[in-house]
């Protein structure tokens, strides 16, 4: 593992109102959504990954039982993601402690078809890369996840509530490094049922397959 350590953050706070179910335990092929996202954070390079719920959602809570996450389930619903990172990173300050060079990434929750290969790799090039944020992209698209130094956590705080944590390198003068990846799961996102059925139809051979 690399001295460093890095920390995944994957806000899974939302309510599924699109989907009209909760997307994250709809399954595909032999895992649900949110176990397939845990397992391709599962790798060596990544220190913990830290999941933010509603307080209320039992039925995920009682999934993730036997996953190697902390899950965080606040007094308050988090009303946006970046009130779910904050909570995260209050969460990693306390017990975790990280020093101003190690580092953190953001995962929305509804990435179930990033494999472990292609996190690895981002992972490799984040070791290397001389920005304070770095942005995956597949044909000059930005997609997820994005990595953060630790130094940056304390500005998230900072944000007016109004702004999402992409207001960093927006309105500052912080540029961020674009990744360039040659593969599109970097963009896929789950939010309706066309894309729920699209997914499956896209990566039916994958997933039939894991």
């Amino acid at each position: 593992m690399t001295t460093r350590r890095l920390f995944a953050i994957v806000p899974a706070a939302g309510r599924s109102r699109r989907m009209g179910t909760h997307k994250l335990l709809l399954r595909l092929g032999t895992e649900t959504v949110i176990q397939r996202l845990v397992r391709g954070l599962s790798g060596e390079r990544i220190t913990k990954t830290v999941i933010v719920a509603r307080r209320d959602d039992e039925r995920f809570k009682n999934h993730l039982a036997d996953l190697q996450v902390d899950l965080l389930q606040p007094e308050t619903d988090p009303p946006d993601m970046k009130s779910s990172v904050q909570y995260a990173l209050r969460h990693i300050e306390a017990h975790y402690r990280p020093a101003d060079d190690e580092g953190w990434l953001l995962i929305p929750a509804d990435h179930p078809v990033l494999e472990p290969s292609v996190i690895d790799e981002l992972c490799q090039a984040w070791e290397h890369c001389p920005a304070a944020v770095m942005i995956p992209t597949y044909q000059n698209r930005k997609g997820h996840p994005t990595f953060f130094r630790w130094s940056l956590a304390g500005e998230i705080f900072k944000l007016p509530v109004e702004q999402g944590i992409n207001a960093l390198w927006q309105s500052r003068d912080l540029v961020p490094h674009l990744q360039e990846c040659n593969v599109p799961e970097i963009l896929v996102d789950l939010d309706t049922p066309a894309d729920f059925d699209a997914l499956k139809k896209k990566y039916h051979t994958q997933i039939e397959n894991d």
